[in-house]
């Protein structure tokens, strides 16, 4: 199975780049990135991407049997390109390829929330209005902890409101390969819990 993933060199993508490695059904994991990653990896293959605005279409052709993207380009300060205009530029661009390809499958877009919504909103709704070729999920976690002496910040906040970087890589890694029956909006608690769970069966 092949994923493709988006904002690997942040720390969100990061850990879903790790996750998705280490997850038995991904065979291969493409980061679509504007910098080389330092990473090397057997199942991994690095594209560069010059303007995540416009997508090339013989990459989007190349990687339309991908099982889905992780997507996690955005910002805390509400960046309109890399919250909204980035994402929509890209779910545009791939549905139009997937259109036209005969797939088992709909597309699975693993969507990080962006600060306001806006590109959250976009996302649903191009899994409403092309159903038989998209899926979304919309991941809203809460303060995301990526260091091990922020932990016990964790504990004290609980699950409804922080999550481990590497519960939510797992997690998204997850929902990228079996997340048909999960909601369409995934709050902090799901993702938190679940991911623990996961870490506990690899």
């Amino acid at each position: 199975m092949k994923v493709l993933i988006a904002g690997a060199t942040g720390g969100i993508g990061s850990q879903a780049l790790r996750q998705s490695l280490a997850h038995p059904h991904i065979t291969k994991v493409v980061a679509l990135t504007r910098r080389n990653l330092s990473l090397e990896h057997p199942k991994l293959e690095n594209i560069l991407i010059k303007d995540f605005g416009k997508w090339p279409d013989h990459v989007l052709n190349q990687h339309a049997d991908a099982a889905g993207m992780i997507w996690c380009i955005g910002s805390y300060s509400g960046d309109e390109k890399l919250d909204f205009e980035y994402p929509v530029a890209f779910m545009e661009a791939m549905v139009k390829v997937l259109d036209a390809k005969n797939r088992d499958a709909p597309f699975r877009y693993v969507h990080l929330s962006g600060k306001f919504g806006k590109s959250d909103t976009a996302a649903l709704a191009m899994a409403e209005k092309h159903a038989d070729v998209w899926h979304t999920c919309v991941v809203k976690p809460g303060g995301v902890a990526h260091h091990p002496w922020q932990d016990l910040g964790v504990w004290l906040m609980g699950d409804n409101w922080a999550v481990r970087g590497q519960e939510l890589g797992t997690f998204m890694a997850y929902l990228v390969v079996d997340g048909q029956r999960e909601s369409s909006i995934i709050l902090n608690d799901r993702i938190a819990q679940k991911g623990r769970a996961l870490l506990r069966e690899a």
